[in-house]
């Protein structure tokens, strides 16, 4: 049984929220044309636009519908453009601050467009204009609270549009890694960029994120002006030409094809793409605490279930705070479908209602409203989950953790620890994690406790620690060997 606080596995009864009423979702919309990888997304006036990344006639379509209707009765749309080198369909679908949807698409002719925003007043697709050109075209798209509209693209750089899409700045996000992160480039997997940008995401703070293809996680503060490593611990201190590669945060550069950003209710992280094989992970899928710098692979899913980054393209969260993602599908993988927490790190299979054609070919579509959810399955149906509607308490306990001082800190040989008041911490139970949340020992004192941690045979680098003490309270601290 355990039980995680910021990150750190304490030993204890299980974390298992209580809910009010059964969950399920419920069919809210259905005869939408039929196709893989739908797309979907909420504007600001409940609009919700739904699209295929591949369909096999009917191509160019954006449908529409409103999620505060009972039900949804979605409309097509005027057909947008198409090139005559598109590829596939439609694969960046977005909206700006008017509630008119944008749409990006590939193609193999640089001279023709392939960013297009739908003028409501005129009621036609016009061409977004941008000061560069990728070489397929846009790939994912995020619109901020203020309406700015960030567009990723595939190869390469992220656009910046401020007059809700009619035209777009490009960023070159590597070129401002590598300026104040030296040692950021070559990435883990040898690339001098960071190549396509295959997820966007938005936090409530306005920090934007980026997942990148071959670079794991950036992030900008200053909208796009500047952007840096997600990995606080890049480079070495006084180095910054040398990586550090005892970061406790590698994990969020130790990947690629990031397909999906997302973000617990307190605005830590949860991202797809960390590299499961270097980092002894089952899972593709990570979080980080940005509070304490920790991460972690995520708990819940079947082994093996997400081998790819891309895999994983769209998570979202609820105004409560509870999260979803479509697990996609990989070789021999099951229990594939929606996977939802409250808390970024505990996920459970949530495809209770849904008897559409749930499989890997209608990943990507899940959209959020408030507390409603929605996700589509590539058979043209659209379902709805209410989290309003469903109450979640913790269990009644008052077993609590506390954070404890490592003393000394940073350390050669052996530390102790205390707490708020200076008081020695004797403890009969403790275990001890690399930076990377992989257990390393697990240490029982059965007849006698101790107040020291030895760290003799410890390499240098960044450990949590989570442990019992005598007075049968859970505790948790951090430390640095050097």
């Amino acid at each position: 049984m355990v039980f995680r606080i910021c990150g750190l596995i304490l030993l204890t009864a299980a974390y298992c929220p209580v809910y009010a009423q059964t969950q399920a979702w419920t069919l809210w919309a259905s005869g939408l044309p039929t196709g893989v990888y739908p797309r979907m997304v909420v504007a600001p006036n409940h609009d919700i636009f739904y699209a295929l990344l591949g369909a096999g006639t009917n191509l160019g379509y954006v449908y529409r519908a409103n999620t505060l209707e009972d039900s949804g009765q979605f409309e097509a749309m005027p057909q947008i453009p198409r090139p005559a080198s598109i590829q596939n369909n439609i694969v960046a679908l977005g909206y700006n601050k008017l509630s008119e949807p944008l749409v990006g698409i590939y193609r193999t002719d640089l001279s023709e467009p392939w960013l297009f925003r739908y003028d409501q007043q005129s009621m036609q697709w016009d061409t977004a204009i941008a000061d560069a050109t990728p070489t397929l075209g846009g790939h994912c798209m995020a619109t901020s609270p203020d309406g700015t509209i960030y567009v990723g693209a595939r190869w390469a750089y992220i656009y910046k549009s401020t007059d809700d899409g009619a035209t777009f700045h490009v960023i070159d996000e590597s070129a401002s890694v590598a300026g104040a992160y030296p040692c950021y480039y070559p990435s883990w997997n040898g690339s001098d960029s960071d190549g396509a940008i295959f997820s966007i995401n938005i936090d409530k703070q306005g920090r934007v994120y980026a997942g990148t293809e071959t670079a794991g996680v950036i992030y900008s503060d200053d909208q796009g002006a500047h952007w840096q490593p997600a990995d606080a611990f890049a480079c070495v201190p006084g180095d910054p030409e040398q990586y550090d590669t005892m970061s406790p945060m590698l994990a969020l550069a130790l990947g690629g094809n990031i397909g999906a950003v997302g973000f617990t209710k307190e605005d830590n992280l949860v991202w797809s793409g960390p590299d499961m094989w270097k980092l002894g992970w089952r899972n593709k899928m990570g979080y980080c605490d940005l509070v304490d710098g920790s991460v972690m692979e995520l708990e819940g899913l079947p082994d093996y279930l997400v081998q790819t980054g891309q895999q994983v393209s769209k998570i979202v969260t609820t105004s409560n705070g509870r999260m979803f993602f479509h697990s996609g599908s990989s070789n021999g993988a099951e229990a594939i479908g929606i996977y939802t927490s409250t808390d970024g790190m505990h996920w459970t299979l949530f495809n209770d209602g849904i008897t559409g054609q749930n499989d890997g070919f209608s990943k990507g579509s899940l959209a959020v409203d408030g507390n409603r959810v929605f996700m589509a399955t590539h058979d043209g149906k659209v379902w709805m989950y209410d989290d309003s509607l469903t109450q979640t308490t913790e269990p009644s306990s008052d077993i609590e953790a506390y954070r404890l001082t490592a003393l000394p800190n940073p350390a050669t040989n052996s530390i102790s620890f205390s707490d708020g008041v200076n008081q020695a911490i004797i403890w009969s139970e403790l275990v001890l994690y690399n930076g990377c949340g992989m257990v390393l020992s697990h240490i029982l004192h059965s007849d006698e406790s101790s107040s020291f941690l030895g760290i003799d045979d410890l390499v240098s680098g960044y450990y949590f620690v989570s442990l019992r003490g005598n007075d049968d309270l859970l505790y948790y601290s951090s430390f640095v060997k050097i």
